[in-house]
């Protein structure tokens, strides 16, 4: 059995990481990251105080694989799709533990680091801090509520299939016509259409601000 002493927080989440991605968010207790480890569950709590510091952490880890972008030339629009980019690609290399990302919100510091540039970069634009909040919970809203739409892993059993040859073609001709296209669907541009029409939405809203603030009042 492995000493505790080589232990470190980083180990124990990215051990953790590897459960999760393995065997499912359920499979993920103490006593299953300590056999993971070769230790104690006992000998954890040092580095994650209990399940909820445990859950943190893995959201930590995760996002610590997505790279905190610098300051770029790019328009503040490319690199906010830059971002949502990149979390989505982040997240679909843990399919697993996407229903994390769904509850917990980033509180550690090493978490919250990625939401510290992202607000920036919207206050960097132009956005007041409460539109900046809106903006960036509407980016990472989509990102994530897309990603999970489609990669979220499902039992053989749990899945559904439209039985769009069953429909009448005179009360849903649309649907039909719509099921043809999605037999040669593409995810990751269906995802860039609806990011493009989100940005765009953000950028014409933080346009039409600056237009009201610049109108002279009324004189009375």
């Amino acid at each position: 059995m492995a000493r505790p002493s080589i232990l470190s927080r980083e180990r124990v989440l990215s051990a953790a990481v590897a459960v999760v991605d393995r065997e499912g968010l359920d499979a993920l207790s103490m006593r299953r990251l300590g056999d993971e480890l070769g230790v104690e569950a006992m000998s954890l709590y040092r580095y994650v105080a209990n399940k909820a510091a445990l859950l943190d952490g893995v959201v930590e880890s995760i996002l610590g694989e997505m790279p905190l972008l610098e300051p770029e030339a790019a328009p503040w629009t490319e690199r906010v799709k830059a971002r949502a980019r990149a979390l989505r690609k982040t997240l679909r290399a843990h399919p697993n533990a996407l229903a994390l990302f769904a509850t917990r919100p980033a509180v550690t510091p090493a978490s919250m680091a990625h939401v510290e540039s992202s607000l920036a970069l919207f206050r960097e634009a132009g956005f007041s801090i409460e539109d900046a909040i809106r903006a960036f919970q509407a980016v990472v809203g989509f990102t994530l509520g897309n990603t999970l739409s489609v990669f979220a892993p499902l039992a053989p059993d749990e899945r559904s299939s439209p039985a769009y040859e069953s429909l009448d073609a005179g009360a849903f001709p649309t649907v039909l016509a719509a099921s043809k296209a999605l037999a040669k669907w593409n995810v990751d541009r269906e995802f860039d259409f609806g990011l493009d029409a989100l940005v765009r939405g953000l950028a014409a809203t933080l346009d039409e601000k600056r237009t009201h603030k610049k109108k002279p009042r009324d004189a009375s």
